[in-house]
């Protein structure tokens, strides 16, 4: 199974939530998920072409970021 098969599953059965994975020593989001991380959090946004796009913060700065994620109301 591919990452991106992976990615669907998981966006699947999380619905509604912003989906979060560990890729080495960051943890990264993308496609709507990373759109919206970039628009609430500020977290610069890289795209690949329209709709293939990726954020990412480094793992030690997860506290920082879950938790503004939970004053803004959004699940993870």
């Amino acid at each position: 199974m591919s990452f991106c098969e992976m990615l669907e599953i998981l966006k699947e059965r999380n619905a509604g939530r912003i989906v979060l994975c560990n890729n080495g020593n960051f943890y990264t989001a993308i496609g709507n998920d990373a759109i919206a991380l970039n628009k609430l959090l500020g977290l610069k946004l890289s795209c690949m072409k329209t709709g293939l796009c990726k954020v990412g913060f480094p793992i030690n700065a997860l506290e920082k970021y879950t938790g503004l994620l939970i004053e803004t109301g959004y699940s993870f």
